[in-house]
């Protein structure tokens, strides 16, 4: 193989890494997504065993026979991250990068320039039979995150600017058994986008292909493909004060296809050469499984606990098949994931003399990562948390408004033994902040 063969087929793969390190997640556990959707879940930390919004329609869709009428239901959350990395160099970094380490063997501490999310969602409900068949349809995004670093900084090998958008259609209807039980069901497709890029480490197995691709050619990559998406769910209701419910959501198997584009650096033989192709990437969302319930310990006080739990271990490498560039056919990338769990208790106190129509919520959860540590890229960074809840909702007439705040505290592990290329040996510190705003309407 030539040089400039090895190095179209660095370019390529260095763009299959990015492209299933920023592929979309679910929007589950371990820092992949956010499931923050609806003031219930954000203020309580708890949904399933009693999902008394129009988010049942993500959560728990059997639980839409808690709505009455004709309602709407729009709610909006931002989650703003606050990271800190700290790199450890690799075989000749301190020279490409034109930096060196600190006394402690890092490089000094980065943060990036843009980490966000938005987390909006529209739902409608309708009771087409009285206590009995409710439906629902929503729109919403339960994964839109984006991240960029300075591009001229230590992590530009890694990623300079990615995001991953993830919206999602979906209809579903709960139908009452009888009093004590009832079932849903929801079917939808998912729209899943994304965007990376970085520079190309021109140093790969020890070989220097700068004398070929330059020492910062960029690489860009684009992909988007639609996948179906069900869920099945049960509430039931065995007493008065105590309620439960539990869902599955089946295993999506999308592909992602779109451009990708390596362009030699201005210090490169030809400069501003650009090689281009096209990527199809195969992305697994794994099967779900949850349950929850909820106990009145009094008129006025709720407590609550529910388990979320995700087959990642299905998960094992990354396929990409290249197209139009014959010296590349396909490539996979190890992952090697463990299945992942969020465990939450939460405790609602409503209905207080003082303040009829007020509702408080607090909750905790903890939320652990599929991803070793060894795979943990800068592109899609997944870390185990812990979190704390609080909000409140308020009914005026028809109306219901909600608002709510989420602080997660992520572990974020020192890692050694990197095997992403360039290797991702860091150490850091890493808080997510999320405020959601929900409003409900009552029509009939």
């Amino acid at each position: 193989m030539s040089l400039r063969a090895l190095a179209l087929a660095t370019g390529i793969a260095a763009a299959a890494a990015a492209g299933a390190a920023s592929a979309p997640r679910p929007a589950h556990a371990g820092g992949f997504g956010i499931p923050e959707i609806g003031v219930r879940r954000t203020a309580m930390a708890t949904v399933i065993g009693r999902p008394d919004d129009a988010s049942a329609i993500y959560h728990n869709p059997a639980g839409l026979v808690l709505q009455h009428g004709l309602s709407l239901y729009v709610s909006v959350g931002l989650s703003l991250l606050d990271t800190e990395f700290r790199l450890q160099p690799w075989p000749e970094s301190d020279r490409l990068l034109g930096v060196t380490p600190e006394a402690d063997g890092y490089y000094a501490p980065v943060q990036p320039s843009r980490a966000m999310g938005v987390i909006p969602m529209l739902a409608a409900t309708y009771e087409i039979l009285p206590d009995r068949l409710v439906a629902g349809a929503a729109l919403y995004v339960g994964n839109a995150t984006g991240a960029a670093f300075d591009g001229d900084g230590v992590t530009r090998y890694h990623l300079i600017d990615g995001y991953v958008v993830a919206p999602q259609a979906v209809l579903s209807a709960a139908y009452r058994l009888r009093e004590t039980l009832s079932v849903g069901a929801s079917a939808g497709v998912i729209h899943l986008r994304v965007h990376g890029e970085r520079e190309v480490y021109p140093i790969i197995d020890g070989m220097d292909l700068g004398s070929v691709i330059g020492t910062h050619p960029t690489l860009k990559l684009d992909g988007s493909g639609w996948a179906p998406t069900w869920t099945v769910a049960a509430f039931g209701q065995p007493h008065p004060r105590i309620s439960w419910g539990a869902t599955i959501t089946g295993r999506v198997d999308a592909e992602l296809t779109g451009p990708v584009t390596v362009t030699y650096s201005d210090d490169a033989p030809i400069p501003n050469d650009v090689l281009s192709g096209r990527q199809k990437t195969e992305q697994l969302l794994p099967w779900a499984f949850m349950a929850g319930a909820s106990f009145d310990l009094t008129p006025t006080v709720e407590v609550s606990t529910e388990l979320r739990y995700w087959l990642y271990r299905q998960y094992e490498r990354q396929r990409t098949e290249v197209v139009g560039i014959f010296l590349v056919r396909e490539l996979e990338t190890r992952k090697s994931y463990h299945d992942s769990w969020a465990a939450s208790a939460g405790v609602r106190v409503h209905s207080l003399g003082a303040a009829p129509r007020l509702e408080l919520m607090a909750g905790a959860q903890y939320d652990r990562s599929p991803a070793p540590p060894e795979t943990v890229t800068l592109e899609q960074p997944s870390f185990s948390h812990p979190a704390a809840h609080a909000g409140a909702r308020w009914r005026v007439g028809r109306f219901r408004f909600g608002a709510s705040y989420i602080h997660y505290w992520y572990q974020v592990p020192t890692i050694t033994d990197s095997i992403t290329s360039p290797p991702s040996n860091i150490r850091g510190r890493g808080t997510n902040n999320i405020f959601t705003l929900s409003l409900e309407a009552q029509l009939r």
